[in-house]
């Protein structure tokens, strides 16, 4: 009969396979950049990488300056139309001396709301050129929007730049029902060699994609690998990257892809695009 140990090694192997189906992955379009600025010392960062995204894919880049009682309804109104929103985070406070604990009110609603992709910048960057060339894709912080991310991030590695993929698996979390073929597994009881390739497997299709068209796309793609929270595994390679961050965000602001967006863009000293 069978052991346990056996039956788990298979169920991974089993979503190692079913992950790996092929993906059309292409570019995202970006087209027209909206340009926050909310007359605070973030705004040097916001013009920064809003030339670095417009001289990388060409996008027109408009302004719009928030102020007045109601800011969201102004951004909303003016990101009609943009295929990336990039604003201060968080808007016109800062949460580290205050001691919040989530985003401003007009983030928090920004990235509920907005259609667009947003990205979010908290402290200045060094160089905007190369942090927006060189993006990291996290993959599990939504993994359900990880495609799109990818596209995005692709958008912007294009022509001469490096894109890499992050595909981790948290030993301390139970896999999702909708992860493992319908049932409930414990990570913490498989191997590291077997979490390994489980998170392998989940950018399986994704790199293969990008390896087919790399040539074509010029654009310098890698994969990464970890074990541990998805945030601080995110957090630990962005610092040694040094690029953009970017990631798939939920609608939903209590859903745990929303939480692990929000917890991303509050622990980064670098920007973070949600998608």
């Amino acid at each position: 009969m069978e052991s346990n140990d056996d039956l788990k090694r298979e169920m991974a192997r089993f979503e190692a396979a079913r992950v790996t189906a092929p993906i059309d992955l292409q570019p995202a379009e970006l087209r027209v950049l909206l340009a926050v600025f909310d007359g605070t010392d973030q705004d040097a960062t916001v013009a920064a990488l809003a030339r670095a995204i417009s001289a990388r894919t060409g996008a027109t880049v408009r302004e719009h300056h928030a102020t007045g009682a109601e800011p969201l309804m102004g951004i909303l109104a003016a990101a009609e139309g943009a295929d990336l929103v990039i604003a201060p985070s968080p808007f016109g406070r800062d949460y580290l001396t205050e001691g919040h604990e989530s985003l401003s009110t007009t983030i928090d609603l920004l990235l509920t709301r907005c259609e667009a992709p947003v990205c979010l910048a908290r402290a200045p960057v060094d160089d905007a050129e190369r942090c927006v060339s060189h993006p990291l894709v996290a993959l599990q912080v939504d993994r359900h929007r990880k495609v799109d991310a990818t596209a995005v991030g692709l958008a912007l590695a294009r022509g001469g730049g490096g894109l890499a993929l992050l595909s981790v698996v948290d030993p301390s979390e139970r896999t999702k029902r909708e992860e493992l073929i319908g049932r409930y597994i414990d990570p913490r009881d498989l191997s590291p060699e077997v979490l390994a390739t489980l998170a392998s497997a989940r950018a399986a299709a994704l790199t293969a994609a990008l390896q087919r068209h790399a040539r074509e796309w010029n654009v310098d793609a890698r994969v990464k690998f970890g074990l541990g929270e998805v945030v601080e595994r995110t957090l630990d390679v962005a610092a040694r990257r040094r690029g953009l961050i970017v990631a798939g965000r939920d609608r939903d602001a209590t859903s745990e892809g929303a939480q692990r967006a929000r917890r991303l863009v509050l622990a980064s000293a670098l920007p973070v695009l949600l998608v």
